[in-house]
C-alpha cells in the first residue's frame, strides 16, 4: 500500500527524498469531534431508519446478539495471517494409538467395557431392568399408535437396544419405541399398501372406515418393518455424508408445536378405549372429536370409571417421584404397577369382560423374535411410496435422540459426536429391520428413569435388551388379560408432558417470529396431517432463514467517547460520529442474493445522512464477510464507482484473507486501490480525516508530500445517557490524562442526587458508570443536572490539575472541549 494510508498519528511514510525537500511542512489540525456535528440527532434517525424496515431486520441473526465484535481491533485472525504454507507429502509413519483411538471412537463399547467397575456394573444392571420394566407396557402401546400388534413394540424394544449400547456415545440414552415416531409411521403409512396386496381394503373396507392394518396385518407390518431399515440407511446416508447439520432445519419452535399436536392426536386417539366406543382410524384431531361427540351416547361407564382411576394413579405418582426422594421409584414402576393391576382386575372378575364391555389384549405371541430380512421389500418404488414417512421418521427421530443424548452429556461430563449418534441409530434401525422392529430413537422419559437411576455406561442399554428378551420367551403369556384402558392411561400419562403450552407462552413473549411457526406447526399438525403440518412448519423455517440470509445485518458505528473504539449505535447509548465519515459494519458474507441489498441499504443511510450532515468518507467494517462471489465483487465496485462519483471515498477495514483473495482476482482490490484497505477502523477513519485535509489544505500553499498531521484531542468527553437495554441511566467520561480524585466526586455527586452505581469499570482515562433511582432511569430535568454537575465537577478537577476544563453540552450527546479552549 502507497500514499497516506501508511501514515501514522503524528507523521508522515514518505521516502527520505521526499523529506529532504527544502518546503517546510505544514501542520494541519484534524478533528475527531465537531461542536457543529449533533451526534445524537444523526443516531436518533438512523435508529429510527433500522428498526422501521431497513439493515437491522436480521440484528437479532447474526449481530452483536449472537457474539458479533464489538470493536473493530477485534477482527478475525484470518485478515491478519498469511496463507498456510503446502502441505508435505512425504510418508509419515503409522501412528497405532491415533489409529486406535479412532477404533474405540467408531466402537464405543470397546471402550466402555473397559471402563467398567463392579460399582458401575451394579448400577447399570439395576437402571437396565428398571428401565425394562418401564419399557414392556411403553412398547405395547407405542406398538398400538403405529397400527401394530402389541408384541412389535417389545421387538422394538429389545434389539435396537442392544445395536446402540454396542456404537452410541450416549451413556444414559434409552433407545427404542416412541410415541412421535410411532404416530409418524402410522400416518404415513395409511392407505400405503396397494390393492395387490390389501385386496380387502379396496373391495370394502375403505368404506367401512376399517384400516389397512386391521385388514391385512402381515402386510402392513411388513411395510413398518421395511420403513425401519429405510429410515436406517437415511441416517447411515447422513453419517457418511456429514448431514447431522440439517436437523438445524427444524429448530425448537417446530419441534415444539408438532410434539405438542402429536400428542393432542394420540391422546384423542386412546380415548376410545376410556369410553369403550370404536373411532374412525384418523390422524386429524377434529374427526376425532366429531366422531366422539356422535358416540357419546354409547359410552361405556365401566371402561371410563377405570381409566380415569389408572390415569389418575399413574399422573399423581410421577408428580409424588419428582415431589419426595425416597418415593422416586414409583415412577418408572408404576405403569407396571398398573398394569399387573388391570391383569388381575380382568383376570379376577369375569363380569368386566363379559357384561361390562373392559376390553383386553387377548393373546400376545411370544419365543423367539422373527427373523425377517427376507421379507423386506426394499426397491427404490418402495422408498418413493414411503419416502415422506422415511425421512420424517429420520429427521424426528435423530433430533429428539440428539437433543436429549447432549443434554445428558452434559450433565455428567462428556461429549456427543452426532455423526457416531447416526451411525449408531442408522445401525439399530437396519439391524432391528432384521427381527421384525419398526423405526426407534432415543426415549425421553426413558433416559431420564436410565438417568434417575444411576447408569454408568451403555451396558445398561444391554440390560435392558436382554431383559425384553427373556419377557418375550416367557411372560407374554401373562398379557393376555391386561385391560386396554390400563395401555390407553399410560400413553396419556407419557404424552401429556409433551403438551408444550408454555414454551408456546414464551415464544410470544421473546419472538413473534418463533410463535408464528410453533403455531403453524401445532395447527398443521392437529387439522391437516402430522406429516404434512411438519412439512409447512419446516417450509417456513426455510423461508424465514432464507429471508434473513438475504437481508444481513449492517450496522452503523460511532465512536464511544474518549475512546479509540467504535461499536454499534444500538449498543451504546452514547458516541461520537466522526464529521464526514460514515462507518458501517457488514456482518455476513456477501453474494448475488444480498449484494444488492446492501447496495440498496448503504445508499439509503447516505442519503438520510446528506440531509443532516455531508458525508465525504464511507468506511465499510467487513470482518463478518467471511466470503463473496462474483456478484458481490462487481456490485462492490459499482458502489465505490457511484459513491467517488458523489465525491465519497470508500475505505474498507478487517477484510478477510479469503474475501480479499476473491476482490483481488476479480481485479475489484486494483480498481478500489490497495491505499483504501486497512486492519482496522480507527486506522482508516485517521486515513480519512488525513486525506480529507491533504485535500482542502493542498491549495493553500503546502506541499502534500510534506504535510504533517496532527489530531487534535478533546480536553474531556462527558456523557449522561439512559441506556434503552438495560434500564439504566449511563455515565460515560473520557479524559486527556488520569485524575485520580475524580471517583470520589463523582459518588459524592451520585450520592446527592439519590442514584446508586449498579456497575462501574475505569480504563485510564475512560470511565463508565450505570446508574439507577427508585429502581428506575433518571428522568430527563434529572439527566441535565447530572450532565451539568458531572461537567462541571470534571472541568474544575482538570482545570486545577493545568489542563482545559469541559465545554457544555446536552445530555445525550457527549459534552467536550478542544485544546485550547478557555
Amino acid at each position: 500500500m502507497a500514499g497516506f494510508c501508511q501514515t501514522g498519528g503524528g507523521g508522515t511514510a514518505y521516502s527520505d527524498d521526499e523529506r529532504s525537500l527544502s518546503v517546510p511542512p505544514c501542520v494541519v489540525d484534524v478533528e475527531l469531534v465537531s461542536p457543529e456535528f449533533d451526534s445524537e440527532k444523526v443516531a436518533t434517525l438512523l435508529r429510527s431508519r433500522t428498526r422501521h424496515g431497513l439493515p437491522l431486520l436480521t440484528r437479532f441473526v447474526s449481530g452483536e446478539e449472537h457474539g458479533n465484535n464489538d470493536t473493530s481491533e477485534s477482527s478475525s485472525d484470518e485478515s491478519h495471517s498469511s496463507s498456510m504454507s503446502s502441505m508435505s507429502m512425504k510418508m509419515e509413519p503409522l501412528d497405532c494409538k491415533d489409529c486406535l483411538g479412532k477404533v474405540r471412537r467408531r466402537l464405543p463399547f470397546l471402550d466402555w467395557m473397559r471402563r467398567m467397575t463392579p460399582a458401575s456394573l451394579q448400577a447399570d444392571i439395576f437402571a437396565g431392568l428398571t428401565v425394562c420394566v418401564m419399557v414392556i407396557p411403553q412398547s405395547m402401546s407405542y406398538a398400538n399408535i403405529a397400527g401394530l400388534p402389541y408384541v412389535y413394540g417389545m421387538y422394538a424394544a429389545c434389539v435396537p437396544t442392544v445395536v446402540y449400547a454396542l456404537l452410541g456415545h450416549s451413556r444414559q440414552l434409552a433407545v427404542g419405541p416412541v410415541a412421535m415416531v410411532s404416530l409418524i409411521l402410522r400416518a404415513g403409512l395409511h392407505g400405503k399398501l396397494s390393492e395387490e396386496q390389501c385386496p380387502s381394503w379396496y373391495e370394502g373396507g375403505q368404506e367401512l372406515s376399517e384400516d389397512q392394518n386391521l385388514l391385512c396385518t402381515k402386510q402392513y407390518v411388513i411395510l413398518a418393518v421395511t420403513v425401519s431399515i429405510l429410515v436406517g440407511i437415511v441416517e447411515l446416508i447422513a453419517c457418511v455424508f456429514r448431514l447431522s447439520f440439517l436437523v438445524a432445519f427444524l429448530g425448537h419452535p417446530v419441534i415444539s408445536g408438532f410434539s405438542t399436536g402429536s400428542a393432542i392426536i394420540i391422546g384423542c386417539s386412546q380415548l376410545k378405549y376410556f369410553l369403550g366406543i370404536k373411532l374412525p382410524s384418523t390422524d386429524l384431531v377434529h374427526e376425532l372429536v366429531v366422531a366422539i361427540a356422535e358416540r357419546l351416547g354409547d359410552v361405556k361407564p365401566a371402561p371410563l370409571v377405570l381409566g380415569m382411576l389408572w390415569f389418575a394413579f399413574l399422573f399423581s405418582s410421577k408428580k409424588l417421584a419428582r415431589k419426595y426422594r425416597s418415593l422416586k421409584m414409583l415412577g418408572p414402576l408404576s405403569p407396571l404397577l398398573s398394569c399387573v393391576a388391570g391383569i388381575l382386575l380382568v383376570w379376577l372378575v369375569p363380569t368386566l369382560r363379559e357384561d361390562w364391555h373392559v376390553a383386553h389384549v387377548g393373546t400376545v405371541p411370544g419365543g423367539s423374535i422373527p427373523f425377517t430380512l427376507f421379507e423386506l421389500e426394499v426397491s427404490w418404488e418402495q422408498f418413493e411410496k414411503v419416502k415422506t414417512t422415511t425421512i420424517s421418521a429420520a429427521l424426528i427421530g435423530f433430533m429428539e435422540s440428539i437433543a436429549i443424548a447432549k443434554n445428558l452429556a452434559g450433565q455428567h461430563g462428556y461429549s456427543i459426536d452426532a455423526g457416531q449418534e447416526l451411525l449408531a441409530l442408522g445401525t439399530a434401525n437396519v439391524v432391528g429391520s432384521m427381527f421384525a422392529c419398526y423405526p426407534v430413537t432415543g426415549s425421553f422419559s426413558r433416559s431420564a428413569v436410565a438417568n434417575s437411576t444411576g447408569a454408568q455406561t451403555q451396558f445398561a442399554g444391554i440390560v435392558t435388551g436382554l431383559c425384553m428378551l427373556g419377557v418375550l420367551f416367557f411372560l407374554t403369556p401373562l398379557f393376555y388379560y391386561l385391560p386396554m384402558f390400563a395401555l390407553a392411561a399410560i400413553v396419556l400419562n407419557s404424552v401429556i408432558s409433551l403438551v408444550a403450552y408454555d414454551v408456546a407462552i414464551e415464544l410470544w413473549k421473546v419472538k413473534k417470529w418463533d410463535f408464528l411457526l410453533w403455531f403453524v406447526s401445532f395447527l398443521g399438525t392437529m387439522f391437516i396431517g402430522p406429516l404434512q403440518g411438519i412439512f409447512i412448519a419446516v417450509m417456513m423455517s426455510l423461508g424465514l432463514i432464507i429471508y434473513e440470509a438475504v437481508r444481513p445485518q449492517l450496522t452503523v458505528l460511532w465512536r464511544m467517547p474518549g475512546s479509540n473504539i467504535y461499536r454499534s449505535i444500538e449498543l451504546e447509548a452514547s458516541g461520537n460520529f466522526v464529521p464526514s465519515v460514515f462507518i458501517v459494519r457488514i456482518s455476513s458474507s456477501l453474494y448475488f442474493a444480498n449484494a444488492s441489498y446492501v447496495q440498496d441499504a448503504l445508499m439509503k443511510y447516505l442519503e438520510d445522512m446528506d440531509s443532516l450532515a455531508k458525508t465525504e468518507y464511507l468506511v465499510l467494517e467487513c470482518a463478518g464477510v467471511r466470503n463473496l462471489d462474483a456478484t458481490a465483487c462487481e456490485i462492490l465496485m459499482d458502489v465505490v464507482k457511484s459513491f467517488r462519483a458523489r465525491g465519497i471515498e470508500t475505505a474498507f477495514t478487517a477484510m478477510p484473507a479469503r474475501a480479499f483473495r476473491t476482490l483481488s482476482k476479480s481485479h475489484t482490490a486494483d480498481f478500489i486501490g490497495g491505499e483504501w484497505f486497512f486492519a482496522s477502523t480507527p486506522e482508516a477513519v485517521n486515513a480519512c480525516l488525513r486525506h480529507q485535509a491533504a485535500r482542502k489544505h493542498a491549495g493553500n500553499g503546502c506541499n502534500p508530500v510534506s504535510m504533517q498531521f496532527h489530531f487534535k484531542k478533546s480536553a474531556a468527553e462527558v456523557s449522561v445517557t439512559n441506556d434503552g437495554y438495560l434500564k439504566q441511566t449511563q455515565v460515560t467520561i473520557g479524559l486527556p490524562r488520569p485524575l485520580p480524585m475524580l471517583a470520589l466526586s463523582l459518588h459524592e455527586i451520585f450520592r446527592r442526587m439519590g442514584c446508586d452505581v449498579v456497575h462501574s469499570e475505569v480504563h485510564g482515562v475512560f470511565s463508565r458508570y450505570n446508574l439507577v433511582k427508585n429502581g428506575e432511569p433518571l428522568k430527563a430535568q434529572e439527566l441535565e443536572q447530572l450532565q451539568r454537575e458531572v461537567s462541571t465537577e470534571v472541568s474544575a478537577l482538570l482545570v486545577s490539575a493545568g489542563s482545559p476544563g469541559v465545554a457544555s453540552g446536552s445530555s445525550g450527546s457527549p459534552a467536550s472541549l478542544q485544546e485550547g479552549t478557555p
